[in-house]
């Protein structure tokens, strides 16, 4: 099984997983490892991306 990258538009191949995801959702976006490493940099790098949590007081 070869998926397109919705990005760079390369052909790559899944792993095991993202292929048992891909046969189950077939309408989900997937992105190749080259793309989606350089996207989770610049996540990673911009703190307003990140969603965090406030942490509740302790009682």
């Amino acid at each position: 099984m070869t998926v397109t990258c919705i990005l760079c538009e390369d052909s790559f191949v899944p792993t095991s997983i993202q292929a048992k995801k891909i046969r189950k959702h077939p309408h989900r976006i997937f992105l190749c490892p080259a793309c989606h490493e350089r996207v989770a940099k610049k996540a990673k790098e911009s703190p307003h991306l990140i969603q965090v949590k406030p942490s509740l007081p302790h009682l």
